[in-house]
C-alpha cells in the first residue's frame, strides 16, 4: 500500500512540530531552569525524573483510550486536533518565568512542566500510532518514518540555529533573557499548532481493529509481555533516550565552562541536525540491504566510536569536535527512524500471533517505557552535574569541567554499547515480517468477502 508523497509530507510536518517544543526542551530546559529560572541543578533533576516517569503512565492510558475512539476521522488522527492548541499554549507556560520565591518557583515550573508532558503525551501517542494505520507497506512504514525523522531535524535545525539568536533578539537591550525565552517559545509554539494542524487534514487511516476484537485492557498488556520484538526495541529505545538525553542536555554546560564559547552551541546543534538528516534517509535503503536489525546495530557502533573518540578532543579544536559530533549525529539518526517502524511492525506481530490489534497501546506503552529513559536521563543530568561539583554561576573546577567532558562522550558511549549488545535479542526478520503480512492480508479479505 503506497502513500501519496504529499501525504507523506503532512505526516511529517507533526513531527516538525513536535520537535520545536521537544528539542527546545531537551537542550535547553535544564540550563534554563538552573541559569534562567533559578531553581538548584538537584531540584531540576528531580523534577525531570517525577514528572517525566509519572507522565509515562498517561502515555498507556492515552493509548488505552486512542485505541476505543471511533470518530468519522479515525482512532488517532483526531486526537491531533483536540490537543494542537494545549500543546503550543503548555510549552509557553513551561518557559515563562514568574517573579517569584524560589520554593513558588519550583511549585510552578512542577505544575507546568508537568502540564506540558500531559498535552505532549496526548499529542503524540496518537501521532506516533498513526503511521502503523497509514499502511500495511512494511518498507513504505521505514520510508514513512524515515521522512518523519527529516521533518523532526527541520524542527531540530530551528531550534538549533535559532533558538538562542531569537532568545538574544527578544532579550532587548535590557539583557532580560527570561523575556527572551518566553518570547522564543511562544513562536515555537504557534508553529506547532499550525504544523500539527496540517498532518490532521493531510493525513488518512487505512487499517481498522477487527470488527470481532473485544475490549480487553488486560489481553493487551498480557500481549505486550509476550511480544519479543516490541519488548526489544522499546528498551533499546528508552536506553537510547536515557543517554542521548544526557548529552544533549549538557552541550549549554560543554560550551560553557569547557570550550569556553556559548555561541558555539549553535553551530553544534545546527550540524547535529543537518547531519541527521541524511542518517534518516540512510536508514530505509541499508535496512531493506541488511534488514532493521543489523541497520540498527550499525547506527549503535558508530555511534559508541565517535562518542568515545570525542572524550579526546581539545576544547581548541573547532572543525574536529563539529565534525565528530557530526558524524555521532548520522549515526544516532540511522537508529532512530527504525525505532518507529519496528513498533508498527511489532503491532503486525502482535496482531498476527495473538489476534489483537492494539496499536495505540503498543505505541504509547513504548512511549512510556521511553519517557521513563528520558525521566531518567534528566535524573542522571541533575547527579552527575551534581557529583562532579557542578555550582551554577560560578567558575566550575577542573574536576568539574572534566565531569561534563565525561558526559557528554563516554556516558553516551557507555548506553550505545549497551543498545548494540541488546538488539540481539530481536527476533523478528524480514522474511517472517512479509509472512506475517500477507497472512494478515487473507486475513482481512477474509473478514470482508
Amino acid at each position: 500500500m503506497k502513500l501519496a508523497f504529499r501525504e507523506k509530507l503532512a505526516f511529517g510536518a507533526g513531527d516538525t512540530a513536535s520537535n520545536l517544543v521537544f528539542m527546545t526542551m531537551l537542550n535547553f530546559l535544564p540550563y534554563f531552569y538552573t541559569d534562567i529560572f533559578g531553581i538548584s541543578a538537584a531540584a531540576v533533576g528531580t523534577l525531570l525524573l517525577f514528572v517525566r516517569v509519572g507522565d509515562a503512565f498517561i502515555d498507556v492510558s492515552v493509548g488505552v483510550i486512542a485505541d476505543r475512539t471511533h470518530t468519522r476521522w479515525g482512532k488517532f488522527r483526531p486526537w491531533l486536533l483536540w490537543f494542537a492548541v494545549p500543546f503550543g499554549v503548555a510549552a509557553v507556560l513551561t518557559f515563562t518565568t514568574p517573579d517569584w520565591t524560589e520554593n513558588s518557583k519550583i511549585v510552578y515550573a512542577w505544575v507546568t512542566y508537568s502540564i506540558l508532558m500531559v498535552a505532549y503525551s496526548a499529542i503524540n501517542v496518537p501521532y506516533g500510532a498513526l503511521s502503523a494505520v497509514m499502511t500495511t507497506d512494511l518498507h513504505e512504514r521505514t520510508s514513512l518514518s524515515g521522512v518523519r525523522m527529516v521533518f523532526a531535524q527541520i524542527g531540530g535545525l530551528i531550534v538549533a540555529g535559532g533558538t538562542l539568536p531569537l532568545i538574544a533578539y527578544f532579550s532587548g537591550d535590557s539583557g532580560d533573557r527570561a523575556h527572551g525565552y518566553q518570547m522564543t517559545m511562544i513562536l515555537f509554539g504557534s508553529i506547532a499548532t499550525a504544523l500539527f494542524l496540517i498532518t490532521f487534514f493531510g493525513t488518512r487511516e487505512r487499517i481498522e481493529v477487527p470488527a470481532d476484537q473485544e475490549n480487553n485492557l488486560k489481553a493487551d498488556l498480557l500481549m505486550l509481555i509476550k511480544n519479543r520484538p516490541w519488548v526489544v526495541i522499546s528498551v533499546s529505545g528508552a536506553i537510547l533516550f536515557i543517554f542521548f538525553s544526557v548529552r544533549m542536555a549538557v552541550v549549554m554546560y560543554y560550551f560553557n565552562y569547557y570550550v569556553g564559547d556559548e555561541s558555539q552551541a549553535t553551530l553544534f546543534f545546527t550540524l547535529a541536525s543537518i547531519a541527521a538528516i541524511p542518517g534518516a534517509l540512510l536508514s530505509a535503503p541499508i535496512s531493506k540491504r541488511i534488514g532493521k536489525k543489523r541497520t540498527f546495530q550499525l547506527g549503535a557502533a558508530f555511534g559508541v566510536l565517535s562518542l568515545a573518540a570525542f572524550y579526546f578532543v581539545p576544547a581548541d579544536s573547532f572543525w574536529l569536535l563539529h565534525g565528530l559530533n557530526a558524524f555521532a549525529s548520522v549515526s544516532i539518526y540511522i537508529m532512530a527512524p527504525l525505532i518507529f517502524s519496528m513498533l508498527g511492525d511489532s503491532a503486525d506481530y502482535a496482531d498476527w500471533k495473538f489476534k489483537r490489534r492494539s496499536t495505540g497501546i503498543i505505541f504509547s506503552a513504548s512511549a512510556l517505557v521511553g519517557k521513563v529513559g528520558m525521566g531518567l536521563g534528566g535524573a542522571l543530568t541533575g547527579l552527575l552535574l551534581t557529583y562532579f561539583g557542578y555550582v551554577a554561576g560560578s567558575d566550575q573546577s577542573e574536576e568539574t569541567v572534566r565531569g561534563i567532558v565525561i558526559m557528554a562522550s563516554i556516558v553516551p558511549a557507555v548506553g550505545y554499547l549497551i543498545i548494540l549488545g541488546f538488539m540481539e535479542l530481536y527476533n523478528l526478520d524480514e522474511e517472517m515480517a512479509e509472512q506475517m503480512r500477507m497472512e494478515l492480508e487473507r486475513r482481512r479479505e477474509k473478514a470482508t468477502s
